[in-house]
């Protein structure tokens, strides 16, 4: 499942969107594989806005929601605009979807069950696939926009999520962190799901999303990054440690962090907050745990070996969550594809 070449792309927060798209076009000639838009109304500018005038702005990467969820759009709403995007960039469009995190928590809804995850992901597939489904017992048709390719991927942040994006997705976010042991057992769970749906995993496509930071100066980027890998700890708050490969010794404090975590600054925290994070994640014992779980950091050497460490485990495909405005998005992905990108099979020279 691994090569020289891994996949690179990254997710940022949805900032004014012609900003956004021309930073898409500079991380196009950076060489990077895959752009996605976090999908927060409470928070961020539309996605499938933002994702259109990328598309428009761009030539070569992919792009979509990363992630929605099955709540604030109905199926053949969200098929609709994905099929949209792709009559402007075909064969570039995917759907990357969830249960629903702060997308859904400032609406004053609960994060999607399971079966309303999977109910929602056949319909949008078989829409997208066929022009046509049935959802919650309505016959739903979408002819104008079916057949075409626009894979559906689902973030999974548990091992039964791990196993339901095998069985009926075209592919899986993980984000369960990109330690070796927890790539591993995260592989074991998802190729679980595909083979109860007579698929293999080779047939996915599988991302691990993370933290990226890096700086020549030694220290800086685990300092600088520190406090982005506690906001993952959220995951465990909203939906237990159970299932998560988590050590019974850590479960109590990771809950902790996560229940700390302020959901109205999600993407944009500020100083302060990031340093309370950092503090009360260290004086609990498990700041570096999940420094090593969720983040590449370090020197451009450190990183590669972070990064490489993880492809012996499995991974294919690195995300980079940059939760941050313009211009910090930039600066970020410019720092990744100046030190860590050539440190691997050259990319490709295609511009936008």
């Amino acid at each position: 499942m691994t090569s020289d070449r891994p996949g690179f792309g990254f997710s940022v927060t949805p900032g004014p969107v012609i900003g956004v798209a021309e930073e898409s076009v500079r991380a196009v000639a950076m060489g990077y594989d895959r752009i996605g838009i976090w999908d927060s109304p409470a928070l961020f500018r539309d996605p499938w806005l933002t994702i259109g005038a990328v598309a428009a702005q761009t030539s070569r990467v992919r792009i979509g929601t990363w992630v929605t969820n099955p709540l604030t759009r109905h199926p053949l709403v969200q098929a609709a605009a994905a099929a949209t995007v792709d009559d402007v960039a075909p064969g570039r469009v995917y759907v990357g979807i969830g249960a629903g995190g702060t997308g859904v928590w400032h609406l004053g809804l609960p994060t999607a069950r399971q079966a309303e995850l999977e109910a929602y992901t056949v319909a949008l597939r078989e829409l997208l696939d066929r022009g046509r489904t049935t959802y919650r017992g309505a016959s739903l048709e979408l002819p104008w926009a079916g057949p075409r390719q626009v894979p559906v991927i689902m973030s999974a942040h548990g091992e039964r999520s791990l196993e339901l994006a095998g069985r009926v997705a075209d592919g899986v976010i993980v984000g369960l962190g990109i330690a070796p042991e927890v790539v591993a057992s995260a592989l074991e769970r998802v190729e679980r799901g595909a083979r109860q749906a007579g698929r293999r995993i080779e047939d996915l496509e599988v991302w691990f999303t993370c933290f990226w930071w890096v700086d020549p100066v030694p220290g800086a980027a685990r300092a600088a990054g520190a406090w982005s890998a506690t906001a993952f700890a959220l995951h465990f708050a909203a939906s237990g440690v159970d299932n998560k490969f988590v050590p019974e010794e850590l479960r109590g404090p990771l809950l902790e962090v996560g229940r700390s975590y302020d959901l109205h600054s999600h993407g944009h925290p500020t100083e302060e907050q990031k340093a309370a994070y950092v503090d009360l994640a260290d004086r609990l014992g498990v700041g570096e745990y999940l420094r090593r779980r969720f983040m590449f950091a370090g020197t451009p050497a450190e990183v590669e070996e972070q990064v490489r460490a993880a492809m012996r485990a499995g991974a294919p495909s690195f995300d980079g969550a940059i939760d941050a405005d313009l211009p910090e998005h930039e600066r970020r992905i410019t720092a990744w594809a100046d030190h860590v990108l050539p440190r691997f099979a050259a990319a490709r020279e295609e511009t936008p």
